[in-house]
């Protein structure tokens, strides 16, 4: 199975895309409604960072993958597409987009509001059981990122914190943050695992203290800082997937005169 990390942008979406999407993931979703089927699998798929900024997506490989016909794929593109994790590319396909810097940063700045408003809330709400959950959470992330397994970091990353946003009982808040995942999950699989952070002192350890503490105001502050944790390495990958490409073939040039 091909890791998101490892996936040229400029390829269609392939089956391992979506592989971790199974019908089982979506248990309200009647068999009938075939564009809430493909219309929700494909914006999980964006939140996980299974597709890269740049990947174009071809309607006829996706409904094979979803099992379903190119209609209900169209209509689901077309409507990702008007909550902007999509863009229009060429006559059939559509392309997850590369986000400017300015964009980027205002995603990054709203998203400290948001899911550190609904952290301070969990903090009050979140059970015992549910921070032994995340302990384990991360105990897993950390072995992923030892082996630098992007697919799994990103799925544990994803679990980890929607099941703080749950714990919130916020219910737009959530939404709200899930439609900003939606459009910065592709970044997340240009993962820089030399950023990594030992087990003491990865950020997620400040939440988790912060939360079964209840202490509100930490658990915001602990998770603002683990969003501009991450934030360091993916505005350094944003910067350069915005380079024009004469710069980036100078760069290639220079580096591999340098490397003999």
């Amino acid at each position: 199975m091909r890791k998101p990390g490892c996936q040229d942008a400029d390829r269609p979406a392939s089956s391992s895309a979506l592989s971790m999407s199974t019908e089982l993931d979506w248990p309200q979703v009647g068999r009938d409604n075939l564009h809430a089927r493909a219309y929700l699998m494909l914006r999980k798929a964006l939140i996980a960072g299974r597709f890269r900024p740049g990947q174009r997506l071809l309607l006829k490989p996706l409904a094979e993958e979803l099992g379903v016909s190119v209609t209900p794929v169209r209509e689901a593109l077309l409507r990702l597409a008007s909550e902007r994790g999509l863009v229009p590319h060429q006559s059939r396909t559509m392309m997850v987009p590369v986000l400017s810097v300015a964009r980027f940063r205002e995603i990054r700045d709203i998203r400290i509001e948001l899911e550190g408003r609904a952290a301070e809330a969990a903090a009050n709400n979140i059970s015992a059981s549910d921070i032994i959950a995340l302990e384990k959470m991360q105990e897993q992330l950390m072995l992923a990122r030892r082996q630098r397994d992007v697919q799994t970091v990103l799925a544990i990353n994803e679990e980890f914190h929607f099941r703080i946003y749950r714990s919130s009982d916020l219910p737009v808040v959530c939404g709200l943050i899930e439609s900003l995942w939606v459009q910065i999950g592709p970044l997340l699989t240009l993962n820089d695992f030399s950023a990594s952070a030992t087990a003491k002192d990865h950020p997620h350890r400040a939440i988790l203290a912060s939360l079964a503490a209840k202490d509100g105001a930490g658990a915001r502050l602990a998770l603002a800082n683990d969003i501009m944790w991450a934030s360091r390495y993916l505005e350094k990958a944003v910067v350069r997937l915005n380079q024009p490409a004469e710069d980036k073939k100078k760069r290639s040039s220079t580096a591999s005169f340098g490397a003999n």
